[in-house]
């Protein structure tokens, strides 16, 4: 195993860790980890999205050198995943607060202790204390032994005076090489809805505006008709969104993407609504951003009117409205049944407990993509839809990442 310190691409500093299954890498700057890698033949092979538009330059932003072509910080220096707090979408004023984009977790450069290793174990802790918003924030990440996930609990709590309302999520995005077309979008939600018209998705789009579906095999369209989005259609002009509702009775959320060509799976995890605790964090919806070559103008594009040259798929672990911001959450409190924003009292503070698997399979078990995940005896249980079943080794229950601090 190896862990260490490095300069990424663009001079940001980053903790690399590698147990031999997978490595990764987490940027300090606004927590991206544009690397979550597995062994596949004699190489190595990354699941996350690394944009052609990041600014892989040692030259820290600028709004009035950059902004023209990024539009925000947040685009600058994007990929991988990060986590989301406490703002999911666009910047947006709330309570006298200015919240940046996807929140102070994807804006701020992120305090990076140095890794510690173990003979079953690489542990490092990350921090990100209050500016202007009370909210204080730190982020262990976890590397296990032969286990072929990372392993992450995010800490927040409330150093104000008053309760204040917050949004929380992953965001996942994957990307080449291996998101391809005809990889296979499976999770375990029962309900779907599709934004309504006034988002960012109006212009580039072609799902029916406030659509509910109970299967992602049948989307309405806006011309009419309807769409299988599990299947990804590699380019087809269009960015869209969707949000699926996290079962009630459910123990383990989880989202998985398969690619059937290269026998690859992507699943994330977390603890389910029906075994939270009171202090944990839950998250109740999965989002799918299917960013489609629907962007024509930049950073998505070189220029405004040219070719959008970005294929990635965001699959996304929420407490949110959609992607619409923290204010809008706080205007519609309800989405299929859930809370779309949390509370946190003064001096209180809550984890989120969020898994990140990335592996090979044999054969053709997960080819038609995974019908069900469930936590068993030290493994995660994949059940493909013809029965078959793989057990990975898993602390789904987070016991190596839980603490009395």
């Amino acid at each position: 195993m190896d862990c260490r310190k490095i300069k990424e691409a663009g001079n940001r500093e980053a903790v690399y860790m590698n147990n031999g299954k997978i490595r990764v890498v987490i940027d300090a700057n606004k927590g991206m980890i544009p690397e979550l890698s597995t062994q596949y033949k004699k190489g190595w092979i990354n699941s996350h999205w690394q944009p052609w538009f990041r600014a892989n330059s040692p030259e820290p932003w600028n709004g009035t050198k950059h902004s023209s072509f990024w539009k925000i910080p947040l685009l600058y220096d994007i990929s991988g995943n990060f986590p989301c707090a406490p703002n999911f979408g666009p910047d947006n004023v709330v309570n006298e607060y200015n919240i940046p984009p996807h929140g102070f977790t994807a804006f701020e450069q992120w305090d990076q202790g140095d890794p510690y290793k173990s003979e079953k174990s690489i542990t490092f802790t990350s921090t990100l204390k209050e500016g202007l918003h009370p909210f204080r924030y730190k982020k262990t990440d976890l590397l296990l032994k032969n286990h072929s996930i990372l392993y992450t609990r995010l800490d927040i709590q409330n150093t104000g005076k008053n309760n204040e309302p917050y949004n929380c999520g992953w965001h996942n995005t994957v990307g080449p090489p291996f998101l391809e077309s005809a990889c296979l979008i499976d999770n375990n939600a029962q309900k779907y809805s599709v934004p309504a018209a006034g988002t960012e998705f109006d212009n580039t789009g072609h799902l029916k505006f406030g659509a509910e579906t109970d299967s992602l095999k049948e989307v309405p369209l806006r011309e009419g008709g309807t769409i299988d989005i599990r299947k990804v259609p590699g380019i087809n002009g269009y960015t869209d969104f969707i949000c699926g509702a996290v079962p009630p009775e459910c123990e383990l959320g989880w989202a998985s993407i398969i690619n059937p060509r290269l026998k690859l799976i992507y699943l994330s995890f977390f603890k389910g609504p029906a075994v939270v605790k009171k202090d944990e964090i839950p998250l109740y919806f999965y989002d799918l951003w299917m960013n489609y070559g629907g962007r024509p103008y930049t950073p998505w594009a070189a220029v405004d009117g040219l070719t959008d040259q970005t294929f990635c798929l965001g699959s996304e672990n929420v407490t949110g409205y959609y992607a619409n911001g923290l204010n809008e959450a706080i205007k519609h409190p309800k989405l299929l049944g859930y809370p779309t924003y949390l509370d946190l009292k003064p001096s209180e503070k809550k984890s989120l407990y969020y898994g990140t698997l990335f592996q090979e399979y044999e054969g053709d078990i997960f080819d038609d993509g995974i019908f069900s995940v469930k936590g068993e005896i030290d493994c995660l249980a994949l059940e493909s839809y013809s029965g078959i079943k793989m057990n990975i080794p898993c602390d789904f229950h987070f016991a190596s990442l839980r603490n009395d601090d």
